[in-house]
């Protein structure tokens, strides 16, 4: 993603949650706070974007969009959800353990650090300039009387990135990692020199949560869907790694996976917690590790 301006995936990743989450069997996955947090969120998006604000409140409309999206790229729709609904049930397990402390990368328009912080953990995001600058702005505007995280911002696509200097991390906090769609638009080498730099800041291990895109899985007009989809915003995906191949980055960086979600389990569970019959995309994971 480009620091100077607004992350256009991270926008359309909302744009279709708040359109999901319009129907009953997928709102009732989430807190209302969540929802509202979203739908404040789009509604803030700048023109065009914002009216879609208005539009997916049609069913109607909602059907097309959701017809169009899934003729494309069949299981785009069901992974947002997934990937909300099961990094959440991830991170309430982690809380069960004494996990307060966590730390979003690349969280764009990502309402978890926000949630968090109001249950009183302590909360950062790490964006690029622009993305940061946005959200700080939007929470000043309409959460005033609430308390906000940290937001950091990095330019994160830098190949000699470094930790930001003023991150106020408790070194001896049990530390969630959230990387939800962020090591996807890094080269291999960057991931690499985040995933160390954060451990070195860390006296404990700390355990990331993180999703994985295995394009190899899927056929390839479904390939050339996905990057040229990314490619109209403005974006690029570098990460071109199988989910073995990824799995081993994880293990030389010190962490070691113990959970792993892959398609048919997700797949199962939200449509037996939904009733939905949408497809979940092909090659789409969720890793935890530590």
């Amino acid at each position: 993603m480009k620091p100077n301006q607004l992350s256009k995936t991270a926008a359309f990743i909302a744009i279709k949650f708040y359109g999901l989450t319009q129907k009953d069997h997928f709102r009732s996955l989430f807190d209302d706070s969540v929802i509202t947090f979203y739908e404040r969120i789009v509604q803030n998006l700048p023109s065009p974007l914002n009216y879609y604000h208005y539009w997916l409140k049609f069913n109607w409309v909602r059907k097309l969009y959701m017809g169009s999206e899934e003729l494309l790229l069949p299981g785009d729709l069901l992974h947002i959800i997934a990937r909300k609904y099961y990094i959440r049930h991830c991170i309430e397990k982690l809380t069960e353990d004494g996990h307060q402390q966590i730390i979003v990368l690349g969280a764009g328009f990502d309402d978890l650090a926000f949630t968090y912080t109001q249950k009183g953990f302590s909360c950062l995001e790490i964006d690029v300039p622009h993305m940061a600058k946005h959200k700080q702005g939007f929470l000043n505007q309409h959460y005033v009387d609430s308390k906000h995280p940290q937001i950091i911002s990095s330019y994160l696509t830098n190949s000699q990135y470094d930790c930001p200097s003023n991150i106020n991390l408790d070194p001896t906090q049990k530390t969630i990692i959230v990387a939800e769609g962020f090591f996807d638009y890094l080269h291999t080498g960057l991931v690499h020199k985040i995933l160390r730099k954060f451990k070195s800041h860390l006296n404990q291990n700390p355990t990331l949560i993180t999703t994985h895109f295995a394009l190899d899985e899927l056929p390839f007009y479904h390939q050339w869907s996905f990057k040229t989809g990314v490619k109209t915003v403005g974006e690029a995906l570098k990460l071109h790694l199988s989910i073995s191949e990824f799995q081993e980055l994880l293990t030389e960086n010190g962490f070691m996976i113990n959970r792993l979600l892959d398609r048919p389990v997700m797949t199962k569970q939200l449509q037996q917690l939904t009733g939905t019959k949408l497809p979940l995309l092909k090659g789409f994971y969720l890793i935890q590790a530590n």
